[in-house]
Formats: C-alpha cells, sequence, structure tokens
C-alpha cells in the first residue's frame, strides 16, 4: 500500500509531504494504515479544544484500485493514529 501523508499549518505554515510504502514502516503502524482502509478510527465525542496554529493533517492510502482518504485537525487526530502521523512526519519534506 502507498501512503501519502500531508501536514500543513502551525506557525509558519509550511506543508510536509511524505509519500512511502506501508511495508517501511513498522508492523504496528502498518496495521493503522490496515485499519484505515475500512474505519475513520474516531472514537465517539473525541474532541479536543483547538488552537490558531495547529496542524491539519491530510493522509492517503492506496491500495490496488482503491484511495482513501482521512483528514484530521490536530486535536481530533485519533490516539491510535498519532504514532503513525508522528512517523510519516519525521519522513516529510517541504512542499514543492
Amino acid at each position: 500500500m502507498q501512503v501519502r501523508l500531508v501536514r500543513s499549518g502551525g506557525l509558519v505554515g509550511l506543508d510536509l509531504v511524505a509519500t512511502l510504502d506501508s511495508s517501511d514502516l513498522p508492523t504496528d503502524q502498518q496495521d493503522v494504515v490496515s485499519r484505515l482502509l475500512t474505519e475513520d478510527l474516531r472514537g465517539p465525542g473525541i474532541r479536543r479544544p483547538g488552537g490558531a496554529d495547529q496542524f491539519s493533517y491530510q493522509l492517503e492510502i492506496q491500495h490496488g484500485e482503491c484511495t482513501v482518504r482521512r483528514h484530521w485537525q490536530e486535536p481530533e487526530v485519533p490516539e491510535a493514529v498519532r504514532p503513525l502521523l508522528a512517523a510519516l512526519t519525521r519522513r516529510a519534506k517541504p512542499a514543492r
């Protein structure tokens, strides 16, 4: 599966982009990617107060002919997804 993350916003407003094959991720994060193909992973009623300079995450997962997009603002990122987004952000480069 191909995974693409675009992180935007923040204080500087610089977009970061990471694209990689899910097999390059640790097993637990591969499992999260697989779950995101069919589940949103948002718990009921999970809302945290937001701030003006928080990040926005657009995650795109391509599996064969299927493409799934998930979008979260920083305060609503599900706990199960946070390690995946952190790993992808570490590999991200500024958008061109």
